[in-house]
């Protein structure tokens, strides 16, 4: 018999944070900077590596609800042993149950963001201690979701 499950949310995984990534590229573009191109071009960003948002991704966290009983994260990552800049990505699950919470249809939705917030810091202290999650979208939306009708 197989459990329903059912898709909560996704989180980046990044090599770096953005903060750092673009402190990389402003020393880039000043230690190769050319007369002829404008640093405003888009050739120093394309030859750097790209955006951030999509090319210093390492890996993902997929939250969903196993059952009606448990909050699980799966965790994908970059089939590469080494993490650089690349924009040929393959992704394979590592872990099926990188955190697993229990939860109930009584709790409320406070409890419910506790409860995905003790995820979301789980996977922060057992992924490598130089990743990054980024967990913007998140932060700016748990708020507004009704976690309680989702879970039930």
């Amino acid at each position: 018999m197989l459990l329903n499950t059912s898709l909560l949310f996704e989180l980046a995984i990044y090599r770096i944070d953005e903060e750092k990534y673009y402190d990389d590229f402003k020393a880039y573009v000043e230690k190769n900077k050319m007369d002829h191109i404008s640093t405003d071009s888009s050739y120093y960003l394309n030859s750097f590596g790209g955006q951030w948002e999509y090319n210093e991704i390492t890996g993902f966290l997929k939250f969903y609800i196993s059952g009606s009983t448990q909050i699980r994260v799966e965790y994908h990552e970059t089939k590469s042993s080494r993490k650089v800049k690349t924009r040929k990505k393959t992704f394979e699950k590592k872990q099926g149950s990188f955190c697993t919470r229990q939860i109930s249809k009584d709790m409320t939705n406070d409890e419910i963001i506790i409860v995905l917030k003790e995820c979301i810091e789980h996977c922060r202290e057992n992924l490598n201690s130089n990743r990054y999650i980024n967990t913007a979208f998140f932060d700016s939306s748990y708020r507004q979701t009704d976690w309680k009708s989702i879970i039930a």
